[in-house]
């Protein structure tokens, strides 16, 4: 008995249980991403400052100056490294499980980097996108199901289609803000990291990897911003947003999934429908720019850069803590809340687009009423 004791109380087991070498295993790893992604922006930064590689203007755009933009290969280079070193020293996730959704990330990102440097015609853009949608819902990943009704695999596969496709745009056309796109990828990421964790999936810590690398491009990019991902970053951040929540999960996760997508995306998503309506109400490209998208809409209230963000930041950290809640609240009842969750999106996107209105008749008017003056004054 007493080699046997001497020996229990030596192991680490008997100080550190599993689920604490788990946990440390984790945290290391996120460290790692996090401090792999810091330690790579000031090197990109120099980099484009040296080959002149620096944002582009256009009618979307609100910041001023040569800004590099190529920070998303730092995030996706850390993630892919930490992802690598965790997937070959781990035996929780299996690499051919994941390898379709990084190969079609990987698509993304490469021609999104050819796409900043040579500014790439907008209907190549959209075949590479659909190859890379199709090498993701081809290979078996799809939505299964909403409210617990299975789906059709032929409307699976088209709703998935449309999902990915109309996600990984959406985030490329809201990053027209400092620390914007990069804020609500971390948030809505992390979010389905928790999720995934409280259902057991191992495919939790693929989310906090991530998260890891998107906080060390924030620490660059948090206004005044010194770096932009680019759209190598934001379509690769929306790309994966998309397809991260493919991975079947628990119960009240996968029962709800759709939903809780939607509003963890709103921001994004809707902005984006509020576009392309836009632009079709006014017989324009559904590809041109404009400046009329929320932050914009945000700034011709009268917001500051800072405030519009903080102000987009809160709302969606209150639609993340909603959607933890609905998973503790079970299937109908988180039903119900998630639901709350998007009328009340449906609700403030509303106000923001009559209050603009009235804001810019009100500009109009007094920009008028001031050129009728100083005419008069002239005569």
């Amino acid at each position: 008995m007493q080699p046997h004791f001497f020996q229990t109380i030596l192991s680490v087991d008997f100080f550190i249980n599993y689920d604490t070498i788990k946990y440390m295993k984790m945290f290391l790893f996120i460290g790692i991403a996090a401090i792999l992604s810091l330690i790579s922006m000031p090197v990109i930064i120099g980099i484009c400052k040296k080959l002149k590689l620096y944002d582009y203007h256009d009618e979307r755009k609100i910041h001023s100056g040569d800004i590099p933009r190529l920070g998303g290969v730092g995030i996706v280079a850390s993630f892919v490294i930490t992802s690598a070193i965790f997937l070959h020293t781990q035996n929780t996730l299996n690499t051919m499980d994941h390898l379709s959704i990084y190969i079609a990330a990987g698509i993304i990102f490469v021609f999104a980097i050819v796409d900043d440097l040579l500014n790439l015609p907008a209907i190549v853009k959209l075949i590479v996108q659909l190859v890379a949608v199709s090498v993701v819902t081809f290979n078996g990943y799809h939505f299964t199901q909403i409210f617990g009704w299975q789906l059709p695999k032929v409307f699976a596969i088209i709703l998935t289609f449309g999902w990915i496709l109309g996600v990984t745009n959406a985030y490329n056309l809201i990053d027209g803000l400092d620390g914007l796109c990069g804020s609500l990828s971390i948030t809505t990421i992390i979010t389905m990291g928790i999720l995934y964790y409280l259902s057991g999936n191992n495919e939790a810590i693929i989310c906090f990897m991530l998260a890891g690398s998107i906080f060390g491009f924030l620490c660059f990019n948090w206004p005044p911003a010194k770096l932009f991902m680019g759209d190598n970053g934001s379509q690769f951040l929306g790309f994966m947003i998309a397809t991260l929540p493919l991975y079947s999960s628990g119960d009240v996760f996968e029962f709800n999934k759709f939903l809780i997508m939607i509003v963890l995306t709103s921001f994004a998503v809707f902005d984006t429908i509020a576009a392309i309506w836009r632009r079709i109400r006014d017989k324009k490209p559904i590809m041109a720019g404009d400046r009329s998208h929320l932050h914009h809409k945000l700034l011709n209230m009268g917001y500051t850069k800072q405030a519009a963000l903080y102000l987009i930041v809160f709302l969606q950290s209150l639609l993340c803590i909603s959607v933890i809640i609905s998973y503790y609240l079970g299937r109908l009842k988180g039903m119900a809340l998630l639901l709350e969750s998007f009328s009340f999106m449906v609700l403030f996107f509303s106000i923001i687009h009559y209050t603009n209105r009235r804001v810019t008749l009100q500009k109009q008017k007094n920009e008028k009423i001031e050129n009728t003056s100083k005419e008069n004054n002239k005569d």
